[in-house]
């Protein structure tokens, strides 16, 4: 019985240590990447993240691949945004913090015997961190589109051809990162007699942390049909973020005089962030070469997304001497999450003045509308969320033949806010318990360099 109880004590210790290992893996929430949530570059975000029927630089990546190929030149683009989370959980604010997010992009266009083609990279990185999430606790409020984006380096790369004049394809794939770790303890461990013994232990311990990726599909294709109409259709498949924790504690319990071999293992395992995969349809126009119109309307499917809560089990292994077999716990299963698909509808306008002959002002303005896919009926859960208005604006100035090397240069700046629709959603913490409320504000701007080729 003796050896039983040092044991436990053990296991404790090591269930403690694996705890800590997890914590040191995943740290305080952050904000998810602005691509997920607004659109890639300040001029997708300006028209509340239009972009699958117009796109033509680096925002193609994600938002349509095949609009790589209208590319006039290469493209080389820096964005910065930032972003404000003024949500509010009970009325009181949600505590996710602000986001700083950097993003770059590159398109090289040329040709394979006479077929135009194009080959873009985008990367978007938020506070300039690889890694940085948080792991969902069933019993706290959790935001589960704003925490559980990917808060990693989101990558993407395309390739695209326009095989007819009026016909474009592309395909790429992006990149989110996952995280795989194991956490070792070793030696001999001296049970507390009261008298300081604990401190005669002699343990070491050992950290295997790999960060690897999860891939999604992108593939889309284009009909422009005239210089004024444009149509797209582009999918984009989904991507989970997997956090994978194992802990082992390997050694020997000294009690006294006895000398216990004890294996200790745990495992936790969670996908704390989930990307739906997402068909849109799109088309844009021009009107009278100066208004540029744009709508689209995207099918996001978030049913198959698990949960982002834990799954944990754990075992404890004792020599057959001791006479005691502790069977070891089946995985625990996370609560559901139970979300449900989407339809998302997005609408831009784009004119544009001539300032002089080489320069150009574009005006922009946008409309989403983003009804939440957390149900508010749950059953184990508490998620907050709350149903969106996007309202964009923002501006842009081109600038053709500036100075040599570069064939243009453009300046984009965007503003959007999307408005929360207050609401109130049964949870663990009782039925109608828990209200959501607030906005989401960003503020973002996108320099873009052409060398080669001709502006628009």
């Amino acid at each position: 019985m003796t050896a039983f109880v040092g044991a436990r004590r053990a296991l404790g210790v090591a269930h403690a240590l694996a705890a800590a290992f997890g914590c040191a893996l995943v740290t305080s929430p952050a904000a998810a990447s602005p691509e997920l949530d607004f659109g890639f570059g300040a001029r997708s975000q300006a028209l509340a993240g239009s972009g699958v029927a117009l796109a033509d630089d680096a925002a193609a990546v994600f938002q349509n691949p095949a609009g790589l190929a209208r590319a006039q030149g290469v493209e080389l683009s820096f964005s910065y945004a930032f972003v404000n989370y003024a949500l509010a959980a009970n009325g009181a604010p949600s505590g996710l913090p602000n986001v700083n997010a950097f993003e770059g992009g590159l398109v090289v266009p040329g040709s394979i015997r006479g077929v135009p083609v194009a080959f873009g990279f985008s990367m978007a990185l938020p506070d300039g961190r690889l890694s940085r999430l948080h792991q969902a606790d069933p019993s706290e409020p959790y935001w589960p589109l704003d925490d559980a984006g990917p808060r990693l380096v989101d990558v993407g790369t395309g390739f695209a051809a326009r095989p007819l004049r009026q016909l474009t394809l592309g395909a790429g794939v992006g990149f989110v990162a996952s995280l795989n770790g194991d956490f070792g303890v070793y030696g001999n461990a001296v049970a507390a007699d009261g008298n300081g013994s604990e401190y005669a232990s002699n343990l070491r311990h050992s950290v295997d942390a790999d960060l690897t990726a999860s891939r999604f599909l992108l593939v889309g294709i284009g009909f422009l049909p005239n210089d004024d109409l444009s149509i797209g259709l582009a999918y984009r498949g989904a991507a989970v973020v997997e956090h994978r924790i194992q802990a082992a504690l390997t050694g020997t319990l000294q009690i006294q005089d006895s000398v216990v071999p004890v294996r200790y293992r745990y495992e936790s395992r969670s996908d704390v962030a989930y990307v739906p995969a997402s068909l849109t349809l799109g088309a844009s126009y021009v009107i009278r070469h100066v208004w540029l119109v744009t709508g689209e309307l995207a099918y996001e499917r978030y049913e198959p997304f698990a949960s982002p809560y834990a799954e944990t089990s754990s075992s404890v292994t004792l020599p057959p001497s001791v006479g005691l077999v502790i069977p070891g716990t089946k995985p625990v299963p996370a609560p559901p999450a139970r979300f449900h698909d989407r339809f998302v509808p997005r609408f831009g306008v784009e004119p544009r003045f001539t300032l002089k002959r080489a320069l150009e002002l574009r005006l922009r303005a946008g409309y989403a509308y983003e009804r939440s896919p957390v149900p508010e009926q749950q059953v184990g859960t508490r998620f907050f969320d709350v149903d969106r208005h996007v309202v964009s604006a923002g501006a842009g100035v081109a600038w053709s033949s500036p100075v040599q090397p570069f064939s243009a240069l453009r300046l984009d700046l965007s503003l959007a806010d999307a408005v929360g629709v207050p609401r109130t959603a049964s949870t663990t913490a009782g039925p109608n318990a828990d209200h959501a409320s607030g906005h989401v504000l960003l503020l973002g701007t996108t320099l873009t360099l052409v060398f080669g080729g001709a502006e628009d």
